[in-house]
């Protein structure tokens, strides 16, 4: 398989296949929502765009109604094509500008994907795209809970593969075809994580501080955590899933 031109379609294909909820952040108009919509296609996989900014709370919690004499989250449409289907991928779109609230009702559709009192399947993707805030419009940052349940991949534009596609087209992305028996790194992952924490106990649980709040302050809190030491109280090093 020849590498793509942007090291993070592929990893976004692999995220996909493997079911990770992750998160793409790049500039306005560099192909993110292009490139999750095609890699959908590609998968054959039934995709539902939902922009997060324009959405109310209750659109991912559930719109309580009275059922009898019990009170009933309904979920919206999206959730429900997507449970009809057994399979798909949920495409939370500009997802910088989501204020809090929808932020905060969020959390349990990309950890557990469940929306209102319904439950995706397994084989529903979670992938999300963002803006950096100071380039979306009305931008916030995102929430520390939220962040934390995302892989974050970088997503850069390489201006040859652009002219490229100008010129010739789009080639589509490469479906990657994950190992039989892949689940069981996930074992090995743990055990290395669990001796990194031996080693390094302040990084279990270290909330990011305002400093950090941004994916360019997390990451230069990782540097400065793993590469010279950090603070002595883990200071910002739990910021370590963001970037």
């Amino acid at each position: 398989m020849s590498e793509p031109a942007n090291p993070a379609v592929e990893a976004l294909g692999v995220a996909v296949a493997a079911r990770v909820p992750v998160l793409l952040w790049g500039a306005p108009g560099t192909g993110k929502t292009s490139a999750i919509r095609a890699m959908a296609q590609a998968m054959d996989l039934p995709c539902e765009t939902v922009i997060a900014s324009i959405r109310e709370p209750s659109d991912f919690a559930g719109l309580p109604i009275v059922v009898g004499d019990q009170v009933r989250f309904a979920p919206p449409a999206w959730a429900r094509r997507l449970a009809e289907a057994g399979c798909g991928l949920l495409f939370l779109d500009e997802l910088s500008t989501a204020p809090p609230a929808v932020q905060a009702a969020l959390l349990r559709v990309v950890l557990e994907r469940a929306v209102g009192d319904l439950t995706l399947p397994d084989e529903v993707a979670v992938v999300a795209a963002a803006n950096p805030p100071e380039q979306a419009a009305d931008g916030w940052d995102l929430s520390a809970p939220l962040a934390n349940r995302l892989c974050h991949l970088a997503w850069r534009t390489d201006p040859r593969t652009v002219a490229d596609g100008l010129a010739g087209g789009w080639a589509a992305p490469v479906v990657p075809v994950l190992p039989e028996g892949w689940q069981a790194e996930e074992i090995l992952s743990r055990g290395l994580v669990a001796a990194f924490l031996h080693v390094r106990p302040a990084l279990a649980c270290a909330p990011p501080t305002a400093a950090a709040a941004s994916v360019g302050g997390a990451r230069l809190a990782v540097a400065q955590d793993l590469g010279d030491g950090g603070p002595a109280d883990g200071g910002r090093g739990g910021v370590g899933n963001l970037g």
